[in-house]
């Protein structure tokens, strides 16, 4: 069984203020796939230290930003700040851009940058290091495969390859989605990111019946939504059908009901996050003309940037002209808690 923690927990999120509700939403997905883009690793002067120093050096909001990057994999700046502040930690975009440098200096966090070739800046983002990883572990994070945290002189020594940059925004879209659910007080019992939906007896059901998307929310005993993060690149096609066909073999399996990894008494339901709606339309086309496509087993669909609106209605089914039907997802009884 997954071990669930209060950072799975909707209820730990729960302080909304005027600053994350009046947030102005882009024109453009800024999560959407560019061309020939790389990784770059941001260098800083490091300063030698001690598990038990940093202790002593790190405050509860340090220790806040380091818990949700752990269980987050990878988060930008601004998803940091939405993640503490609905915690209920008092800060600024300034302040926290400080916290950050202290933290990455100390080798508790490490800062990325996207960077696409003739651009002169990029898209930051932040994933634990190696001392990161330690508090993390004290502070109760539960890592999982899709979580874990490898340094980078094991991936080496492993031969393990490194996240691509659409890799890398398939999680930070899934992040995003969270807040939004969060944000716009959606009814949720649990969520969590890359995760693993499969059943307990694997041997009975088949390796073929198990999938792990960027999002998952449990709404309630009846309703879990499993979110699939798909850019526009050609590779992202080919992974999408081995995804929709382990999906649909899931959901055809009862081994899966009696017993699985979350508990879950209800199939999840597929919804795939693209970068617009016509990426969707796309995306739709092509699970058609490749016989991924059922009438029965509907996928449902959202967009980057219909998760950065604060809404409930975020989701639509795509009929056979291509018409959205939209769903809108349960608000919470409980209203947030304002900030002071």
């Amino acid at each position: 069984m997954m071990n669930y923690t209060k950072w799975n927990d909707p209820k730990t999120y729960e302080r909304m203020t005027a600053e994350l509700a009046a947030y102005t939403v882009p024109e453009t997905p800024i999560f959407a796939a560019r061309d020939v883009e790389h990784i770059e690793h941001s260098r800083v002067q490091y300063c030698m230290t001690s598990v038990d120093e940093l202790r002593e050096l790190l405050d509860s909001i340090d220790y806040a930003i380091v818990e949700q990057v752990a269980c987050s994999k990878y988060l930008n700046s601004l998803q940091i700040f939405e993640y503490i502040t609905l915690r209920g930690y008092d800060t600024d975009r300034p302040k926290l851009r400080k916290r950050i440098l202290k933290l990455m200096k100390y080798r508790v966090i490490q800062e990325n940058e996207m960077v696409s070739t003739g651009a002169e800046h990029g898209l930051k983002y932040y994933e634990l290091d190696y001392f990161g990883y330690q508090l993390a572990l004290e502070r109760g994070v539960n890592f999982h495969m899709g979580n874990r945290y490898v340094s980078f002189s094991k991936r080496r020594e492993k031969g393990m390859p490194d996240d691509t940059a659409c890799d890398v925004k398939r999680i930070l879209v899934g992040n995003q989605i969270i807040l939004n659910l969060l944000m716009s007080n959606t009814q949720m019992q649990r969520f969590g990111i890359m995760e693993t939906m499969r059943a307990t007896d694997l041997e009975q059901a088949g390796s073929s019946c198990m999938i792990r998307t960027a999002a998952t929310v449990k709404i309630d005993d009846t309703s879990v939504l499993a979110y699939e993060v798909v850019r526009d690149t050609p590779d992202s096609y080919e992974k999408l059908m081995s995804k929709i066909e382990r999906y649909y073999n899931l959901i055809h399996n009862e081994t899966y009901l009696n017993s699985n990894y979350h508990g879950d008494a209800s199939y999840p339901q597929m919804i795939i996050c693209g970068e617009s709606r016509d990426h969707n339309i796309k995306i739709a086309e092509y699970l058609r003309a490749n016989g991924m496509w059922s009438q029965e087993d509907t996928i449902l669909f959202t967009e980057d940037l219909l998760n950065m609106k604060r809404s409930l209605v975020s989701i639509y089914a795509l009929a056979d002209d291509n018409t959205q039907n939209w769903y809108a997802l349960p608000e919470r009884k409980e209203s947030f808690r304002e900030a002071a």
